[in-house]
């Protein structure tokens, strides 16, 4: 039980430390015994066989895998797969107190992580929002957010604390603060999760039509919210309808490319002036007109996009304009003012339209988060239909998917990019014939399993499925970890899934 708590603690803290947990989680195991016990769970126990088969599956692809080095590496990523499974499922489920107590304790340390990392961005300037979380990646801390909602939302093992009055108020502010502070790392998969999970429960354990109602209701809200967000986005500008002049104040021709890219409702490249723009910023500013900030961004396109946001024309008279204030957000890299809005729906919904416009007109997808995955997607299933039959093997996932992204002269090629889809990954490693024996063994023992899911277990196990369309979840530890950590959480009345058993060590 200590053991499980500091692990828990330490998946959303510290990989050193997760690494040190689970290493002792295995050697606690060996060292208490009850051989013939263990062995009986072992034999019972479909879902714990799944996890051995997929371990099993990485090692024989070794066979076929030409960057061996690799290989081993990702062998020794992957050892937790099979280590933390075996202890957990191999041992007496948490029940009662236990079970509270090391939940409670998982979900306080999810929330002061919450707390540090909003901390950090107010006080922090300029801090990208993808490094709020300082400890692992946001969309894996935003996976565990995800789970801490579940818990304060739903029924045993939900139910940490004997609910009163005070205590349903305290869960409900909770859980309004993590759905906020989703808002605010732009964690757009994690609310889609939360909208199917919460969609799935309804429809198959609740069925209470005043709730799916309320579901429909809120799901109706957000959806005008982003479609009021989205209108504001293209509403034209006057500048932008009105004819188009030929001539800056100074007498200099204007560049319009009308290559309708717009950004808050103006086209970005039309009503170009680059060399009153250059001089009169080297009046303003203290920083090169010319120069790179450390994001890897230079500062003429930021100029430029920033005016584009407030109406103004890109020459002398639109730097002008500039506020000191305006000038200093510019020189820190801000592209748009709406990004520094307290409207964290309003940001979201700015940022995804213009990755999409900037993709629709020119295929651009370097630094742009979806669009990324879908370059990455299109080169994966590249490697697949190579490798249809038995996959590339272990260790030549990332170079095959490299050399294909070269090939289609991807500027994503050569980065550390992986597929960012664990269903396609494990298709590209394994092919058709040992995706489908996978597919087999993890979906045996929830055929076979004569006790269903509790709500709590059921919503990790969706969270699991849906991160995996977007994320290599298995390729970190914490996404390792957020996988099999709560297996341990599982009934004991199930036998055939999950082997049986009475009370908790």
């Amino acid at each position: 039980m200590v053991l499980l708590t500091l692990l828990g603690g330490c998946m959303v803290t510290s990989v050193w430390a997760s690494n040190l947990m689970w290493v002792l989680l295995g050697v606690n195991w060996l060292f208490e015994g009850r051989w013939r016990e263990k062995w009986q769970m072992a034999r019972q126990s479909r879902l714990l066989q799944a996890f051995v088969a997929l371990y099993l599956l990485y090692l024989v692809g070794m066979l076929w895998t030409d960057n061996i080095a690799h290989g081993w590496t990702i062998l020794q990523v992957k050892l937790p797969l099979l280590v933390v499974p075996l202890v957990v499922l191999t041992s007496r489920p948490l029940v009662g107190r236990a079970r509270r107590l090391v939940l409670a304790g998982y979900a306080a340390t999810v929330l002061v992580v919450s707390v540090i990392a909003t901390v950090r961005l107010v006080i922090i300037p300029d801090l990208p929002y993808r490094d709020a979380v300082p400890y692992i990646s946001h969309i894996r801390f935003a996976l565990n957010c995800c789970v801490v909602v579940y818990l304060l939302s739903l029924g045993n093992p939900g139910r940490l604390i004997r609910l009163r009055l005070l205590g349903k108020v305290a869960c409900v502010l909770l859980v309004l603060w993590f759905l906020v502070f989703l808002a605010f790392i732009h964690s757009y998969t994690a609310f889609a999760i939360l909208a199917v999970v919460s969609l799935v429960l309804l429809l198959a354990r609740y069925r209470r039509w005043p709730l799916i109602v309320l579901w429909l209701l809120l799901a109706g809200v957000a959806a005008f919210l982003v479609g009021r967000e989205a209108k504001a986005y293209y509403r034209l500008v006057p500048q932008a309808t009105e004819p188009l002049s030929a001539y800056t104040a100074g007498g200099r021709p204007y560049d319009h490319y009308r290559d309708g890219i717009v950004e808050n409702g103006n086209y970005i490249n039309n009503y170009l002036c680059p060399d009153e723009m250059r001089a009169e910023w080297q009046r303003r500013s203290a920083v090169s007109y010319d120069s790179v900030g450390d994001d890897g961004y230079s500062l003429q396109p930021t100029l430029v996009r920033y005016l584009n946001a407030l109406g103004l024309t890109k020459d002398s008279v639109g730097v002008h304009s500039l506020t000191d204030a305006q000038v200093a957000d510019i020189e820190r890299g801000v592209a748009n003012p709406v990004y520094l809005s307290h409207n964290p729906l309003r940001k979201m919904v700015y940022v995804m339209l213009f990755e999409r416009e900037y993709y629709v007109h020119t295929h651009a997808v370097r630094g742009f988060t979806m669009l990324q995955r879908f370059e990455l997607w299109r080169a994966t299933f590249q490697v697949i239909a190579d490798h249809r039959w038995i996959g590339a093997g272990t260790g030549d996932v990332d170079a095959e998917l490299h050399t294909r992204l070269r090939a289609m002269q991807s500027s994503l090629a050569d980065t550390q990019k992986r597929s960012h889809n664990q269903y396609l990954s494990l298709l590209a490693a394994f092919g058709v014939l040992g995706f489908s024996f996978l597919l087999f063994m993890f979906l045996r023992p929830l055929s076979a399993s004569r006790t269903p899911l509790s709500a709590f277990l059921l919503a990790w196990l969706l969270t699991v499925l849906i991160s995996f369309l977007t994320e290599d979840t298995l390729d970190t530890l914490a996404g390792i970890l957020f996988c099999t950590y709560f297996l341990a959480f599982r009934s004991p009345s199930c036998t055939n899934t999950i082997p049986s058993a009475t009370e908790s060590e």
